[in-house]
């Protein structure tokens, strides 16, 4: 199913929320970790995005976590994970983002699984310490209203546990500039585990889109500039908004074609989202 618009901008001081738990709690589990060659694998955690509430659990144990985002509404959506420092919940964040300004400095966003196609999945692989944490979905469309707005946004725990994960063997290194996106080789077809850092000095993002044939980078800049009627590719997913130093690890499969690596997070200095600021790549997978 083809996207009808992108990602709004992650991380905007005016548009943070956080989301409630609401009765989703009961419809989602974490899944035990299992061990593998010696080795604990990564935890892994299903959360559904509907129009417009996450099912996700309401605790999870802390470790390496894999995060699989399921698309099952109309509408796009993605899970930004935040970091609730100092003890603060969910209620405290929602009532923090009544007001506009920058977040506060307890908010740390770490990553999460960014937006897929409707009825479409995407993943992020990340490592939780023990705390409070929020889901919250910044995706305005298609009424420019945020989704978390609506309601999309789920609180957890994550709870101290022994498990010690190995990281994915990663065959892709992506480092996060001030505005790069540097892929240490060329992607092609097939499954691939992106090792994506954050090396700048403010938060970013990385959403993947597969262009349709015959788009190019600047079709993409002039929907970017309306966000109206029919986005030129569809959303492969990605890893949503991190602090920086922080590491995601992002399991693609991709397909021939032309694609789009773009960041929709608002710079610190302008509130410019950093597309704007020249964040946007365009490359050929053969």
């Amino acid at each position: 199913m083809k996207i009808k618009t992108l990602v709004a901008a992650v991380g905007s001081a005016a548009i943070l929320a956080a989301c409630s738990q609401g009765d989703a709690d009961q419809s989602a589990a974490t899944d035990s970790a299992s061990e593998h060659a010696g080795h604990a694998t990564p935890n892994v955690v299903t959360v559904v995005a509907n129009d417009f509430a996450f099912e996700a659990p309401a605790e999870i144990p802390a470790g390496l976590t894999k995060f699989v985002l399921k698309g099952q509404g109309k509408a796009i959506h993605h899970a930004t994970i935040a970091k609730l420092e100092d003890g603060k919940t969910v209620a405290d964040l929602m009532a923090a983002f009544k007001n506009p300004g920058p977040p506060p400095s307890w908010v740390t966003f770490v990553g999460g699984p960014n937006v897929p196609n409707p009825g479409e999945e995407a993943n992020a692989t990340l490592e939780l310490t023990p705390g409070n944490y929020a889901l919250i979905c910044f995706v305005d469309i298609p009424d420019k209203v945020p989704h978390f707005a609506k309601g999309m946004f789920h609180g957890f725990t994550v709870t101290p546990s022994a498990t010690n994960a190995m990281a994915p063997s990663a065959d892709i290194q992506l480092e996060l500039k001030d505005y790069e996106f540097n892929f240490d080789k060329p992607l092609t077809a097939g499954r691939h585990t992106i090792k994506v850092t954050n090396s700048a000095a403010q938060d970013h993002e990385i959403e993947l889109i597969r262009l349709e044939p015959g788009k190019t980078i600047a079709d993409m800049e002039k929907w970017l500039g309306r966000m109206e009627d029919v986005a030129p590719g569809d959303a492969i997913g990605g890893i949503a908004s991190m602090k920086p130093g922080m590491t995601n690890y992002l399991e693609v499969d991709l397909a021939p074609g032309d694609y789009v690596a773009i960041c929709f997070v608002p710079d610190a200095k302008d509130g410019k989202p950093h597309f704007a600021h020249g964040m946007v790549k365009q490359f050929k997978v053969s």
